[in-house]
């Protein structure tokens, strides 16, 4: 029997793939089903297009990005409080959760680099400004310290 699926976001990584993050339910308003089943689908430059199913994301309004090993980063752009833990889901190639940390409320752009590393800008109800993190939630940079001036987003 054939379902729908909703859309959730979409990205296109470093490397020029596109991804579209598909759930086979839209998460509702004060649902409080913590995890749930999505369906990547990547469409590679050439064409080829790859199926990876993610088991137990928590973000509701998810960003997305992927890592050069295969893997996908999942945040929640709003953390609530039950789950400041684990606000950013790594995920390895097999859709299984690797790791997951909190990186602060109010993601507004997530990039993950040819080298592995996580980047997250906030929108402006958080002043951390940018930063870099690795797949298993160490921060290696920070804007804070950077002589650039008036760096938000």
């Amino acid at each position: 029997m054939h379902h729908a699926h909703h859309f959730l976001t979409s990205t296109v990584d470093v490397f020029g793939t596109a991804h579209w993050l598909l759930a086979d339910r839209a998460p509702q308003p004060g649902d409080d089903a913590l995890s749930f089943g999505t369906l990547v689908v990547s469409v590679h430059p050439g064409g080829d297009v790859e199926l990876t199913e993610l088991s137990g994301v928590r973000a509701r309004w998810p960003r997305l990005d992927r890592l050069p090993d295969g893997g996908f980063v999942v945040a929640a752009s709003r953390a609530r409080r039950y789950e400041d833990a684990d606000q950013v889901q790594v995920f390895d190639a097999l859709g299984r959760e690797a790791s997951s940390f909190s990186v602060g409320d109010a993601i507004e752009h997530m990039l993950v680099d040819e080298a592995g590393h996580i980047w997250v800008g906030h929108f402006d109800e958080n002043p951390a400004g940018i930063r870099r993190w690795s797949p298993t939630g160490h921060i290696y940079w920070t804007s804070d310290g950077a002589s650039i001036p008036g760096l938000f987003d």
